[in-house]
Parts: C-alpha cells; sequence; structure tokens
C-alpha cells in the first residue's frame, strides 16, 4: 500500500497584492473537491486562520469583507463533510495587512512578523488560540472530522520549534506538516533549515527539533516530497513551461509573492547532477506527470504540497490525468490517518 497525500495551503497571495478570494480561493478549491470527490482522493487544507480573523475585523465597516468570509467558512464546511481535514496555516504578518476596500485586495509589504518565532509571546498566543478555535468552529457547524491535531507553519518556519511546542501539547497539536528534507532558506522575512532532517524516512516521530528524529517523541513530522531531475530533465522542462507560457496555458499571477532579501537557500541533495523541486501540482505538465507517475511507483510515501491560487486549468487537467493514473495504479491510501507507516 502506498500513501500519496495531497496538501494544500488555502490562503491568498502574501504580498503587495493579497488577489481576490473568490478567483484565489474559492473557485480553484470548488474545482479542486470535485476531482477529489470524483476520483474519492482525501485532501488537507490548512488554512491561513489569521486572514479570517482580519475579514471578521473589517467586516462591521465593509460588506464584502463579511461576505467573503461568510464564503470561505461555508467552502470550509463543505470541505469537511466531503471527508478532507483543516488545520490552521498561521501567517502572522497580516496583522499589519491593510485592506484596500475598492479591489477587495490587501496589501502584505510589512514582513516583520512572516515568521511566527518573531511575534511577542503573547501574541504567539493569541494568534495560536484564536486559529484553532476558528478551525474549531467550522467543525461544529458542519458534518465530518474536526479533530484539530495538525499545523503546517507558514512559510515553512516551523523553527525554532520551542515557539511551537508549548501550543502543541496544549492544543492536542501531534502531526507537523512543514519539512522537506535536505532544503533551507534564509531572508530578511523568514527561514528554515531542514539540512538535518532524516532523509530516508519520510514520516517520523520528534520531541524537541523538529529535525531530530525521537522513536519516543509525541510529535509526528510528514515531510513534503520531492521530485529529481538531471541537468537535461530540467532544461527539457523549462523550454515546455517556455511553450506553455507562450500559449497562454502558464500561471497568470493573481497577486504578488513575499517581497524578501534573501541571505542564504539551497538544498542539501542538489548537486550537478541532479536537481530537486518540492512535489506539487504547480508546474505539472505531460513531462513532469510521468516522472511524478515513475516516482510514485518506486515509493510508499509521496507527498504533494499545492497552493490553489497558483493552478491553471492546464494543471487542473494534468490533474486529472495524474488522478486517473494513480487510481489505475492501484493500493493507494490518501487519508494520512489510515496510511500505513
Amino acid at each position: 500500500m502506498r500513501s500519496v497525500l495531497f496538501t494544500f495551503d488555502y490562503e491568498l497571495f502574501l504580498g503587495a497584492r493579497s488577489g481576490n478570494p473568490r478567483e484565489c480561493i474559492l473557485d480553484p478549491t470548488s474545482r479542486l473537491l470535485k476531482l477529489l470527490q470524483r476520483f474519492e482522493w482525501k485532501g488537507v487544507f490548512f488554512v491561513d486562520t489569521v486572514y479570517l480573523m482580519r475579514l471578521e475585523e473589517m467586516a462591521p465597516e465593509h460588506p464584502q469583507a463579511e461576505l467573503d468570509r461568510a464564503d470561505i467558512m461555508e467552502q470550509l464546511a463543505e470541505i469537511i463533510a466531503q471527508g478532507h481535514t483543516i488545520f490552521p496555516h498561521i501567517h502572522a504578518h497580516w496583522l499589519d495587512a491593510v485592506y484596500l476596500a475598492g479591489a477587495n485586495e490587501w496589501s502584505l509589504d510589512n514582513t516583520r512578523y512572516y515568521q511566527f518565532s518573531s511575534l511577542p509571546a503573547g501574541q504567539q498566543r493569541t494568534l495560536f488560540d484564536a486559529s484553532v478555535q476558528i478551525i474549531r468552529s467550522v467543525g461544529r457547524k458542519g458534518e465530518g472530522q474536526a479533530k484539530v491535531d495538525a499545523y503546517r507553519a507558514g512559510g515553512w518556519s516551523i523553527q525554532p520549534f520551542s515557539h511551537f511546542k508549548p501550543f502543541f501539547l496544549e492544543y492536542g497539536i501531534v502531526h507537523e506538516w512543514s519539512v522537506i528534507p535536505g532544503k533551507y532558506h534564509f531572508s530578511d522575512a523568514h527561514s528554515f533549515d531542514f539540512r538535518k532532517a532524516p532523509a530516508e524516512t519520510p514520516v517520523y516521530r520528534f520531541k524537541d527539533d523538529v529535525c531530530q528524529e525521537d522513536k519516543s517523541g509525541p510529535f509526528t513530522e510528514w515531510t513534503i516530497s520531492t521530485l529529481s531531475m538531471s541537468r537535461l530533465e530540467k532544461w527539457i522542462n523549462f523550454k515546455i513551461s517556455g511553450y506553455l507560457h507562450r500559449t497562454g496555458r502558464g500561471p497568470v499571477r493573481k497577486g504578488t509573492t513575499v517581497s524578501s532579501v534573501i541571505r542564504e537557500e539551497g538544498d542539501l541533495y542538489s548537486s550537478r547532477e541532479k536537481i530537486r523541486g518540492i512535489a506539487s501540482f504547480e508546474g505539472l505538465n505531460p513531462f513532469t506527470l510521468r516522472k511524478y507517475r515513475s516516482a510514485i511507483r518506486r515509493s510508499t510515501y509521496f507527498h504533494f504540497i499545492s497552493h490553489p491560487k497558483l493552478i491553471t486549468d492546464f494543471e487542473f487537467k494534468m490533474i486529472d490525468r495524474l488522478f486517473r493514473s494513480l487510481k489505475k495504479m492501484g493500493g493507494i491510501e490518501t487519508d494520512f490517518r489510515k496510511a500505513a507507516l
């Protein structure tokens, strides 16, 4: 039995222009839900909870903010009703976001709080508590699974874990989903360093350090998978992506990403001969589709991380093809709670 996990960051763009919730969240997520339902797959959705807090704050003066919040909460209840799971995903720099009422968008230029650990302790507690309560409230209104026992850090910035551990213990968070073994990134907005994470054990237990396996630890890390390509394959994929862009099937950005000054980043397991990319629905094309099929056949665990806001019409067609091929492959479990590890 193979475990193939589909996880999604349910969020707007996080830079100077957020995009609007209809285009970036609601419509693409609706398409994903239809695909998942048709193939009877399960998904895990990590919800940008601080965005929902800010919508509630703006609602008394801005009716559109209340309408957006109501639509999102309705969709989250639908996600649960269909047997999927939703969990908190905190991007703390929403605290400084400016609402652009005329465009129904936000500006998130200020990244001083992009990394959760940069918040004062009191604000960390406030955001974590409110985030858990939001997810629980959706479960109470809807039908299905509403246990809030998992978390993904905004920007994968789960370090230092000492900032999270007290809240994990207090709220019963036992599943962590942020680590990409071998990857590291340091910028003026956020950082992570997963070079010491176990590379041969995709799911492992830990206690105080997300990169240090501890078989008696209370927490489980579900690492994000990667796709390896040779230099030639990377060049072929680049050419295909360029062709798709020129023919109007490439990504059309509905917002802008976080602007930051990168000091250092890389991948411990990339080399001159092999380059690794994060496993995602973004960038799916016939060439990468074949690569993913092959990688999954060789694996007992494969974990995709995707963002509804970034998936193009063409990539939705590729997801359909991927799902059909996985169905034919057989022996696949997509519910992480039933995964055979």
